[in-house]
């Protein structure tokens, strides 16, 4: 019996050594390595959820607590078989044997060396982690039916990738976990941003009976220091502390009960530091400098819901960007609300007001969007400039392709695509791209416009909205190369007969309007019944034609206006050349026939079409809304113009003629319209600063003018000096157009040199200084009261001029001196065969005085008594009139009592006594 259990007991002994050496050898010799690597990658496999390879040998340390060593851990990417997914140099797993016995496999206190981790997109979408199809883009809401729902969520993958991200972590959630050396490579081609993460050490561990996880862990991403801590209690409020550089981010927040539906809401909050660095860390260009800030209200559940944020940036050079809103899907971009309000100055440092399109600037915008990524609409959209404001209360919907980063560091807008009008027939649809986001640079934009004419023509009434046709126009606009360019605009009416136009139009830079191509025919069959359809007040100016060609390459200019309005034709011609100096300027300006009534008449149309365009106060008789995305109208106005300025303004017309040299002929061989006016011409030239108009050449009747208009722009750039002279007068029609009922003839003349302010035709004449003259010869007028003054009763009755009933006019002579409104004189000189009168005084149109002396003696006789001088005093608007009775005598000058042989006619005698 002894021996039996003697042999019992040595051979379960023998049994048991043979299973240790068994299992020993299973476990540690070389022959049996493969089945180690096969089992530990199968059961690694199940833990994680997705496939796992083992290319090192695996050894096992046996105990209560067995510790495991795998080398050489691969995790693939079943999308990338050409890319890891995950690689570790080396991994140590604690494995339980009691849990094992109790077949509960679980492992704990893993050590990772050497990891390095790809999270790869490509082009197309593809990722390296899914298995399943490229990531979906976002879909618009609008545009997905409650019927496709289901078949938009399974499309897009979102079980299967929570799944698949899932696993890993899940596996890792209740383990004590330490690593070292870790990379972790984000590349994106999709977005186009790249993060290198370079870790030195990150710890998860389980605290607390494994009721709390805390992590921490340090390193760098892309070259920038990067900490992370983070605690997070099992359903208890967590916190997450992280840092890049300057820049600090926290993360806040606590979780929902299983009965409120499981998931956390949590709180966000950045802090930028220098914004430069961060968009070092974010590979992006380092135009920008200063500082930022970010709050937000998340809500994790079905979706990562953003309930609220706001952001602000603050640039060095006092510039501000802030935003708020919300967004329902943070994940797919939908739901989103966002306000923007951005202003491109120090805070109130605004710059000047623009007095030229080249001192122009965006001072600001203000922007409400609302939709997603995929679809929305702009209820707000204000651009401001330190000229004028420009808005659009709604333009929409709108879609974005992708914000991504470029290969050379810039943060672009790709696939912008936007619309307005009805959403079946838009009026409008552009489509472009901006390159340089940070920058607003290299802007392309492509579109088209299609509608009503009522699109531009806001005011015109209902009854003609058919007659007036539409309008189509494609365009090109960008700031690839620099410069805002208008690379086209073509625009054409269609299914009307009432007006026609057709225009061309591309400018290679706007600011400077190089490179100019301007094309355009308008042409208007009945202007009365035109003006009528925009409820303006008809004016019978009959058909308008307008034909204007201009070009402009590089410092060539080249420009021809042609103009019809009723009867009348005006042609323009200029040729300019742009160099870096002054521009120079030649053309001419000219007219077979032009209708002053004509003039007159277009004048009217232009002032009531001002209102159009915003110039002018009228109310408009119904509320006009501008370009939207009309949900129960037809079409609405393209614009909404504000009244703080306009475009208009930036015309700085003394500018222009300061820095140019022109020379401009005007001729205009026939004039109509105004009794008299037969034609005139003159010439416009500008140069070194000084504007010459003139001489002004006009024929008026019998009459006519020469003008001359010069300014001295940089001197004296509010000053007007005129010149000229004028002659061939009809002095009895002059008296008829005054009312005065006496028959008289001659021709007068005269001369004048005046200037003054230029601030209002008011100020001119107020501020006028200088001389004038007035004279005549050879004339007559149907009264001898003059002689009655001169010679007195007697020889009045026995002279020529009492017999015949008129007097001959040898002579008028009437210079003045003209200063700040006074003019005086002192020997204004009327003069028959007999009588010379002799006047002098003054008037003062400003204080409303008149003081004028005025003395008749004998011709060649100015030392005897004057029989009736008179005075003229008192007020202007009321003058007294007095006879100085007794009369008056001249003193003679010293020495002198005799008229010379070669007296002078029209010079006081008194004056000429030798």
């Amino acid at each position: 019996m002894r021996v039996w259990l003697a042999k019992i007991v040595g051979l379960v002994a023998l049994l048991a050594f043979a299973v240790i050496a068994f299992v020993w050898l299973l476990l540690a010799a070389p022959m049996f390595s493969d089945m180690r690597r096969d089992l530990l990658e199968r059961i690694l496999s199940e833990q994680i959820g997705r496939p796992l390879l083992v290319n090192d040998d695996v050894s096992v340390a046996l105990g209560r607590t067995s510790y495991i060593y795998v080398g050489g851990v691969v995790i693939p990417s079943l999308t990338m078989p050409e890319s890891a997914l995950v690689e570790l140099n080396l991994l140590e797993l604690e494995l339980d044997i009691a849990a094992l016995a109790n077949r509960r496999l679980h492992f704990d206190n893993l050590a990772v060396e050497g990891l390095q981790a790809n999270l790869l997109t490509t082009e197309d979408g593809t990722t390296s982690w899914r298995k399943g199809e490229p990531t979906p883009k976002p879909t618009s809401e609008e545009t997905v039916s409650a019927d496709d729902q289901k078949e938009v969520a399974s499309a897009d993958g979102s079980d299967e990738t929570d799944t698949e991200s899932s696993g890993i972590l899940n596996f890792l959630s209740d383990k004590n976990v330490s690593f070292k050396s870790i990379g972790l490579n984000i590349d994106d081609k999709v977005s186009g941003f790249s993060f290198v993460f370079d870790l030195q050490s990150l710890v998860l561990e389980q605290v607390d009976n494994g009721q709390r996880t805390q992590v921490s862990g340090s390193g760098s991403v892309n070259g920038q220091v990067f900490e992370i801590e983070g605690d997070y209690p099992r359903d208890a409020p967590f916190t997450t502390r992280a840092s890049f550089g300057e820049m600090t981010v926290s993360y806040d927040g606590e979780p929902f009960s299983a009965d409120e539906g499981g998931g956390y809401r949590a709180v966000l909050e950045m802090d930028t530091g220098e914004f430069g660095d961060f968009l070092d860390v974010v590979g992006l260009e380092r135009v920008l400098e200063g500082n930022g800030q970010l709050q937000a209200e998340l809500v994790s559940r079905d979706a990562l819901k953003i309930e609220a944020f706001t952001t602000a940036v603050s640039l060095e050079d006092g510039q501000k960007l802030e935003a708020e809103g919300s967004i329902d899907d943070l994940y797919n971009a939908q739901g989103v609300d966002l306000l923007f309000n951005v202003r491109l100055h120090p805070e109130g440092r605004p710059p000047p007001a623009a007095k030229s399109i080249q001192e122009l600037k965006f001072t600001g915008f203000e922007m409400h969007m609302v939709g997603s990524l995929a679809s929305f609409e702009f209820e707000k959209l204000l651009f401001q400039t330190n000229a004028f404001d420009q808005g659009l209360d709604v333009i929409g919907p709108a879609s974005i392709e992708s914000i991504r980063r470029m290969p050379d560091g810039r943060l672009a807008m790709l696939g912008i695509a936007l619309q307005a009008g009805p959403i079946e027939e838009p009026v409008l649809k552009a489509e472009g791209e901006i390159l340089d986001l940070l920058q607003l640079r290299d802007v392309t934009f492509d579109g088209v416009l299609n509608g009503p004419a009522k699109l531009v023509l806001p005011n015109l009434d209902e009854d003609y909205v058919d007659q007036f046709g539409g309008i189509k126009a494609d365009f090109n606009i960008s700031n690839a190369g620099g410069p805002v360019s208008l690379n086209r605009f073509n625009a054409t009416t269609y299914d009307t007969d009432l007006w026609a136009l057709d225009l061309a139009l591309s400018v290679n830079e706007l600011k400077g309007l190089a490179g100019l191509d301007f094309d355009v025919e308008l042409d208007v069959d009945d202007s009365a019944q035109f003006l009528n359809a925009l409820k303006l007040q008809p004016v019978g100016i009959g058909a308008l034609a307008i034909d204007a060609e201009t070009s402009r390459q590089g410092e060539d200019f080249d420009a021809a206006i042609k103009f019809e309005a009723g009867s009348s034709h005006l042609l323009a011609a200029l040729d300019a050349r742009f160099p870096e100096g002054a521009s120079v300027v030649r053309g001419n300006i000219t007219s077979n026939r032009l209708d002053l009534n004509d003039l007159k008449n277009l004048t009217s149309v232009l002032d009531q079409l001002k209102s159009l365009v915003g110039e002018t106060s009228r109310e408009p008789e119904a509320e006009v809304q501008p370009l939207v995305l009309p949900k129960e109208t037809d079409f609405q106005p393209l614009v909404l113009p504000k009244e703080k300025g306009k475009p208009a303004d930036l015309l700085d017309v003394q500018r222009v003629l300061r820095e140019a040299d022109i020379e401009v002929q005007i001729e205009f061989n026939e004039i109509v319209g105004q009794q008299g006016v037969t034609s005139a011409s003159s010439q416009l030239s500008a140069k070194d600063g000084t504007v010459d108009f003139g001489p002004l050449q006009m024929a008026y009747g019998g009459g006519n003018f020469s003008l001359r208009a010069v300014m001295d722009l940089v001197d004296s750039p509010d000053w007007l000096s005129l010149s000229g002279s004028t002659s061939g007068w009809e002095f009895g029609e002059i008296l008829d157009e005054l009312g005065i009922g006496i028959d008289a003839y001659g021709r007068l003349s005269g001369e004048f040199n005046v200037s003054g302010s230029t601030a209002s035709g008011k100020d001119f004449i107020n501020s006028m200084g200088g001389k004038a003259s007035l004279s005549m010869s050879q004339g007559y007028i149907s009264t001898s009261l003059l002689e009655l003054a001169g010679l007195g009763i007697l020889p009045w009755l026995f002279s020529e001029e009492f017999r015949q009933g008129y007097t001959d006019i040898t002579c008028v002579v009437a210079p003045v001196e003209i200063q700040a409104g006074r003019v005086s004189s002192n020997s204004i000189v009327i003069e028959t065969g007999s009588v010379q009168l002799v006047a002098k005084g003054q008037v003062d149109w400003l204080n409303d005085t008149i003081t004028i002396r005025a003395e008749p003696r004998r011709v060649g006789k100015p030392l005897s008594r004057s029989a009736w001088p008179f005075d003229v005093t008192g007020q202007l608007t009321s003058p007294k009139f007095k006879l100085d009775v007794g009369g008056s005598r001249n003193k003679a000058p010293e020495g002198a009592d005799a008229m010379p042989v070669d007296r002078q006619p029209c010079v006081p005698d008194v004056n000429q006594l030798q």
